[in-house]
C-alpha cells in the first residue's frame, strides 16, 4: 500500500494487487485473492452470479435520500434446505467471486449445505457511490456505514422464503476480519457466528509494534547473522546521509533519480520505508523458510533491493531510477481509487501507522509518524490533521471495542509471523469468542485451503475454527454423512 497501503499491503488480507507507490503495494487483500485465483479450477466460475442491491449512501441520516449501486456474488449449487448462509466480507480492494471458488468459506458451504456470498465494500471495486474520489465524497465511507451495507444485503437475502430458518456466519480477514467480528457485535440478532482472521481491531497511530514483530520474525527465523546484517545495512544509509558525497553515492548505488531531492526529510523518511518495506513483506506474507532464504541473499549484500513493479509509483520507467519524491507519491495516489479510499481509512478511523518510533529493530529511527501525519493533510487537506487523526481512533475503539468486544461465538485467529497480531485479540475474550494464535504462519493463511507443505499447526488451525463454526450454528443436522 503507499505510505498507507505500505500499512495496508501490508493490511488487507486478502491484498497485494497491482503496486502504486509504498501503500499500493503492500494491500493485503489482493495477494490474497491473488493466490486464490492461481489455484482455482476455472470452469468452476460458472456457479457464481454477479448480483447487485441498492444501499443508502447514509444509513443514519433519514434526510439523506441518495442511493447507489453496491456489487455482491452469490453461489447456491452446494445449497439445500434449512442448510446456513456464508457471506465473505471483502475488505480495501475490489472483490472476486474467487471467494467463493476456495478456501474455508467454500469448504465450510460444501461441508454443511450451505449458500455463499461475498459482499464488496463501499468505494472500492465496483461498488462506488460517486464517481468522483474527492474529499467531500469520502464523507460517507466509513466502517460503520461498510457494516451497515452488509447488515442490509443480509436483511434482503434472508427475507427470501428459502433462508428463513438458516443461520448466518460471516468471514473475513485483515481489516474485513474487523468488519466480521463487528458485525456479531452491531448486529448480534442477524448474525450466528463470525470468523474474524488476522483483525487489528484495536485502532492505534503510531503502531511502531508492527517493525518490532517484524524485526523478532528475523532474529528468530532468519539464518546466523541476519539480524545483525540488516542493523548494518540500515546504519550505512544513515551514514551515507550525512553528507553531500555520501547521498551521490547513495544515488548510484540505489538507482536513485538524479532529481530527486534526498536532503527533504520526507523524502528521506519514503526511503527508509521502502527499503523497510522488504523485511515487513516476507514478515507479513512469507513463512519461516522464505525469511531465512532472504536473510541468505543479503549475506554478500550491502544494499536491500527495492522491488520494481511496472506500476509501482516510486520507480520511474521513463528514466529507469527510483524517484523517491514524496510529493509526486502523493499525486500518483490521486490516480488509484482504493489507495485513496483506504488511505481515508486510515486518516480518519484506524491510524495504523507503521513507524520506525521504537529502539526494538535493526531499521533505524528514520520513519517518524509525523510522515503519515503529512501524508494526511497533503491529501485530504488541512483539515486531517494528527488531531482528527487521534479523535478518529478514539471514536473506533470507543464504538467497537478494541481488544475487549462484546461479542460471542466469533473465532479470532493470527499468525505469530504476522506483524498485524500486535493489534489483534490474542487472548480469549470469553468461552464462546476464543482467540487462536497459529504457530508458524503469517497473515490470513487460516483463511485458505490446505495446501501439501503447510504447518501441520495450520491445518489443525483452520480444522478447529471449522469445528467452532459448526457447532456454534448445529450445523451437523445440515452436514453430509
Amino acid at each position: 500500500m503507499y505510505l498507507f497501503h505500505i500499512t495496508v499491503f501490508i493490511t488487507t488480507c486478502i491484498c497485494l494487487t497491482n503496486a502504486f507507490g509504498i501503500y499500493g503495494f503492500l494491500n493485503t487483500y489482493g495477494l490474497f485473492l491473488k493466490e486464490l485465483t492461481d489455484a482455482l479450477d476455472l470452469f468452476d466460475a460458472a456457479s457464481t452470479l454477479t448480483k447487485w442491491i441498492k444501499q443508502p449512501l447514509d444509513h443514519f441520516d433519514e434526510n439523506e435520500n441518495r442511493t447507489w449501486d453496491m456489487r455482491y456474488f452469490e453461489r447456491l449449487d452446494y445449497w439445500k434446505a434449512e442448510g446456513p448462509i456464508y457471506l465473505f466480507i471483502n475488505g480495501e480492494a475490489q472483490a472476486s467471486d474467487a471467494l467463493l471458488r476456495t478456501g474455508i468459506l467454500y469448504e465450510l458451504a460444501k461441508e454443511t449445505n450451505g449458500a455463499m456470498y461475498a459482499s464488496e465494500h463501499r468505494y472500492y471495486g465496483k461498488s462506488q457511490p460517486f464517481k468522483e474520489m474527492s474529499t467531500e465524497n469520502f464523507a460517507y465511507l466509513s466502517s460503520r456505514q461498510a457494516l451497515a451495507d452488509v447488515a442490509k444485503l443480509l436483511q434482503e437475502i434472508k427475507s427470501l422464503p428459502q433462508y428463513k430458518e438458516s443461520k448466518v456466519v460471516v468471514v473475513g480477514g485483515s481489516y474485513a476480519g474487523n468488519l466480521a467480528a463487528w458485525m456479531k457485535l452491531l448486529y448480534p440478532d442477524l448474525i450466528d457466528a463470525a470468523i474474524a482472521s488476522s483483525a487489528p481491531v484495536l485502532a492505534k497511530k503510531d503502531f511502531y509494534e508492527y517493525l518490532e514483530s517484524v524485526s523478532d520474525d528475523f532474529e528468530k527465523h532468519g539464518s546466523s547473522g541476519c539480524h545483525k546484517r540488516i542493523g548494518e545495512v540500515f546504519n550505512r544509509y544513515v551514514e551515507l546521509f550525512k553528507t553531500d558525497a555520501g547521498i551521490k553515492q547513495l544515488k548510484k548505488e540505489e538507482r536513485i533519480c538524479n532529481s530527486t531531492d534526498m536532503n527533504k526529510p520526507e523524502n528521506k523518511q519514503l526511503f527508509f520505508l521502502d527499503k523497510a518495506v522488504q523485511f515487513m513483506y516476507e514478515a507479513q506474507y512469507g513463512n519461516v523458510e522464505s525469511i531465512n532464504n532472504y536473510c541468505d541473499g543479503m549475506k554478500n549484500n550491502s544494499l536491500v533491493f527495492a522491488f520494481i513493479d511496472d506500476e509501482y509509483d516510486l520507480w520511474s520507467q521513463k528514466t529507469n531510477c527510483f524517484n523517491y519524491n514524496f510529493d509526486h507519491m502523493i499525486e500518483n495516489m490521486r490516480q488509484v481509487d482504493w489507495v485513496m479510499a483506504w488511505t481515508y481509512q486510515t486518516c480518519t478511523e484506524f491510524g495504523y501507522f507503521m513507524s520506525t518510533s521504537s529502539k526494538k529493530h535493526p531499521f533505524t529511527d528514520n520513519v517518524p509518524v509525523d510522515l503519515y501525519h503529512t501524508q494526511c493533510t497533503k491529501t485530504y487537506g488541512p483539515k486531517f490533521n494528527e488531531k482528527r487523526v487521534e479523535e478518529g481512533i478514539k471514536r473506533t475503539n470507543d464504538m467497537y471495542g478494541g481488544l475487549t468486544p462484546n461479542v460471542t461465538h466469533v473465532v479470532f485467529t493470527n499468525g505469530d509471523l504476522d506483524p498485524w497480531a500486535r493489534l489483534g485479540i490474542l487472548e480469549d475474550v470469553s468461552y464462546d469468542a476464543p482467540a487462536k494464535m497459529i504457530p508458524r504462519s503469517s497473515h490470513c493463511r487460516d483463511l485458505f485451503s490446505n495446501k501439501a507443505n503447510d504447518p501441520e499447526e495450520l491445518k489443525e488451525a483452520r480444522n478447529y475454527t471449522k469445528y467452532l463454526i459448526k457447532k456454534w450454528i448445529g450445523a451437523d443436522k445440515y452436514e453430509k454423512p
